[in-house]
């Protein structure tokens, strides 16, 4: 069994920002995996991060290639600001070898001595590198060079075994073709991963990673959302809620508004959700901020994501009612940070989340708005599900979290939300606009609380110069 090989050894780091947490630790050592993926889907930008991570950890690295040329290699490494010199670098030519072969003359069909003297090749370049990481690109041209599937299969099982008998860790690159490839030769790789990407109508590509196995060893199911910029790769690992350590949440969050805290019976509980819903200019990024300013100044770390407005008007706007949001900032208990949903993932948003409470600490985070969030999701059922496990995290770290949902509609037409998200919250607040003679003002009503009690009635909310005040509704 491959996992005999292995067993009790530490995994080998892949060097990929988020992928060895996929892997928990890494890829199984000395080892033959399979990583597949059409072109531009970043499956040599990967294999090289791989091979350098292992460099500086001083250990040989060796990368094989018939696919593309030592130039090229070396033109995307310096691409993100990556060096190879620790590196061996091995060019096999196909062309080459077909060139050698004709002015040989063999009786042999051309293709099978290609191959041959391509596998001595890379056995005698296996026993000379004495490598411990060991990328081949690819697969695709190897299966050319073996032209049938019997003789393809053949030497790939001589290649598994060369590689096991180096001691090796080692990544082999294919396309995700399935008429190129064969799912059935899978079952000779150790673990297979694959890289995939969609590109939208508008925006930017949406690329991501499944593991689609890994022979003995743990690893977290399904797509990983996968952003690549000067660097390599980042992989954005989905959120398992309980693969974390649930934290106790007892405080009671106040919103600096006596009126506000005294209808919800006191404020608002941690390790809960709460929707603030309302039509436009109703004040519900106003009421968020009030939550984020006194959690804030009250010293609890507080985290905002803006996908709609920019965080230096949001910041101005917020002064003007009295809400010195930078002196937060300042204090270090209070972040902004601002994201495009043409240009942001789910899973990289979900992970600046989870940052932001595994690394700083939040008790306190506001999205502002699950509308934009919802311009981020390709579907509208992936939407409730990456949400769900999010809040689901959230809330069994404790943390307080307020998202703001736009409703549609105008004063005494029908209003309508674009999703429905109301029963993943237990504390909805509703703010609208009522006409009182010749007037329209702003009203707030506590919808549902699910922990303790609240008040029913519905309030004038007063939104004015440098003030914010809730106060009965005079009739």
């Amino acid at each position: 069994m491959d996992s005999e090989i292995w067993s009790g050894s530490s995994p080998v780091s892949t060097g990929v920002a988020g992928l060895d947490q996929v892997l928990f630790g890494g890829l199984p050592p000395r080892a033959m995996h399979f990583l597949q993926g059409n072109p531009g889907t970043g499956k040599t930008t990967l294999a090289l991060q791989f091979l350098i991570d292992g460099a500086a950890k001083g250990e040989k690295g060796l990368f094989i290639t018939i696919s593309q040329s030592e130039a090229d290699l070396r033109r995307i490494a310096r691409s993100h600001g990556m060096s190879l010199d620790l590196l061996d670098i091995e060019e096999l030519s196909p062309l080459d070898l077909a060139r050698d072969v004709a002015e040989r003359q063999t009786v042999l069909q051309t293709a099978e001595v290609e191959l041959a003297r391509t596998m001595e090749h890379i056995r005698e370049l296996l026993a000379r590198s004495k490598a411990d990481r060991i990328v081949f690109d690819s697969l695709f041209e190897f299966r050319l060079l073996a032209g049938n599937h019997l003789s393809y299969r053949r030497n790939l099982l001589l290649l598994k075994s060369l590689v096991l008998q180096s001691g090796a860790t080692a990544l082999f690159l294919d396309y995700a073709d399935r008429e190129l490839g064969d799912r059935q030769l899978e079952a000779l790789a150790h673990g297979v991963i694959e890289l995939s990407m969609r590109v939208p109508t508008y925006g930017k590509t949406h690329r991501q990673l499944c593991v689609a196995k890994m022979r003995g060893h743990r690893f977290i199911e399904g797509n990983h959302d996968v952003t690549i910029r000067t660097g390599g790769l980042t992989i954005f690992p989905r959120i398992v809620p309980d693969l974390h350590e649930a934290s106790p949440a007892s405080g009671i969050v106040g919103s600096g508004l006596s009126a506000v805290d005294e209808m919800l019976g006191g404020g608002l509980e941690e390790g809960t959700t709460c929707l603030i819903v309302g039509q436009a200019g109703t004040g519900k990024s106003t009421l968020a901020t009030a939550y984020a300013d006194h959690g804030a100044r009250s010293g609890r770390s507080t985290a905002m994501f803006l996908f709609e407005e920019r965080p230096e008007i949001f910041r101005r706007r917020s002064r003007d009612l009295g809400f010195h949001l930078e002196e937060r900032e300042k204090a270090g208990t209070l972040t902004l940070q601002h994201f495009n949903p043409a240009e942001t993932s789910p899973g990289e948003f979900a992970q600046a989340v989870v940052t932001s409470v595994e690394d700083r600490g939040a008790r306190v985070v506001v999205i502002d708005s699950l509308t934009g969030y919802l311009g981020a999701m390709p579907e509208e059922r992936d939407l409730i599900t990456q949400l769900h496990s999010l809040l689901a995290y959230l809330s069994r770290r404790g943390v307080l979290t307020i998202l703001i949902v736009a409703q549609h509609g105008v004063l005494g037409g029908p209003q309508s939300m674009d999703i429905d998200t109301s029963y993943l919250s237990d504390t909805a607040i509703l703010l609208r606009y009522e006409q009182a003679g010749t007037d329209i003002r702003r009203t707030i009503t506590i919808v549902k609380k699910r922990h303790g009690d609240h008040e029913t009635a519905v309030r004038e909310l007063d939104i004015g110069d440098g003030s914010v005040d809730v106060r009965p509704l005079a009739t």
